[in-house]
């Protein structure tokens, strides 16, 4: 491959090569013919990336100038496999939902479930229907990885009912 040949949407290896700091960190990684490409360390500092270490790389966006945006192969979450988060808490929120047409608004309940990382990050997912209650608990709910976008996680809900009749504890 030449430079300028990523095609967006795929992975390729980059070399890790050091952390710099100017107005903010960034981490210096090295393609196959020796250019750098600087990516903000701020989203991936628990990635623990090892000097001189081989990391996959997705590339998301090729710009018309021909920059290169990727996001580096999270070092345990894999994209489309399945894994047990920390429950944290059900958020129930009410949102006004508002009629143009009928100049009215309707109020609904928005549901929200929050899941913690090995890192300790939070990540929201859309609870089942059996989940949404306010005293729901249990210790996990199974997520698949379904995009990594920035170190944050694009979550979806993976937990089978019968898996959760185990260990759901209802309080109240």
């Amino acid at each position: 491959m030449v430079k300028g040949k990523f095609i967006e949407g795929q992975t390729y290896q980059f070399r890790y090569v050091k952390k710099i700091t100017t107005d903010e960190d960034f981490f210096v990684f090295e393609d196959f013919s020796g250019e750098r490409y600087l990516t903000p360390a701020y989203y991936y500092e628990s990635y623990n990336f090892e000097t001189g270490a081989l990391i996959n790389c997705l590339v998301t966006r090729i710009d018309c100038s021909g920059k290169v945006s990727f996001e580096p192969e999270h070092p345990f979450y894999k994209i489309g496999n399945t894994y047990d988060f920390q429950f944290k808490e059900v958020i129930i929120r009410l949102e006004d939902d508002y009629n143009k047409y009928r100049g009215s608004s309707k109020t609904r309940k928005a549901y929200e479930l929050i899941v913690i990382d090995k890192d300790g990050n939070e990540h929201s997912v859309v609870p089942h229907e059996w989940q949404k209650k306010k005293n729901f608990k249990t210790e996990t709910v199974s997520c698949r990885v379904l995009k990594i976008v920035k170190g944050n996680f694009q979550l979806i809900n993976a937990e089978s009912q019968e898996k959760q009749k185990k260990r759901i504890k209802f309080f109240g």
